[in-house]
């Protein structure tokens, strides 16, 4: 079975956070639907992983088990980040994101930061008074 590229790393990543404890490379091997990857592909994609700091690996001599280190809203809000700082053109960046939300995810957008707006303007709060929060645009 081919995948895309990407795909494995991907698919290990949403086995992990997917599991409610750390796993093995056995265990995540289990958890693929239909054709699994070898063990050792898995300990490989595990390995690249932990290089790119989304997974640790226990200390275990054995029965070895690796967790990811961040959760999937984290991650998916540094690849989002990572990609606006990257773009040249970041206005129209987030125009087109906004404008290609459902009615749903743009209404939570906008109590977001109607939400982010109220706790900067609020006198002597950390934001406000520090500057601990800054606008990008």
């Amino acid at each position: 079975m081919t995948r895309d590229r990407g795909q494995l790393e991907a698919d290990v990543m949403r086995l992990l956070w997917d599991a409610d404890a750390p796993r093995t490379a056995k265990e995540l091997q289990a958890g693929f639907e239909g054709s699994a990857p070898a063990v050792t592909t898995v300990l490989t994609v595990l390995d690249r992983l932990r290089r790119k700091g989304l997974v640790t690996r226990s200390d275990a001599k054995t029965n070895i088990t690796f967790t990811a280190t961040r959760s999937e809203s984290d991650h998916a809000v540094e690849n989002m980040l990572q990609s606006l700082e990257t773009t040249g053109d970041r206005q129209a960046v987030l125009l087109r994101f906004a404008g290609d939300l459902d009615r749903a995810d743009a209404e939570l957008l906008r109590r977001a930061l109607e939400g982010r707006d109220r706790r900067r303007t609020r006198p002597g709060s950390r934001a406000d008074s520090s500057g601990g929060v800054k606008d990008r645009g």
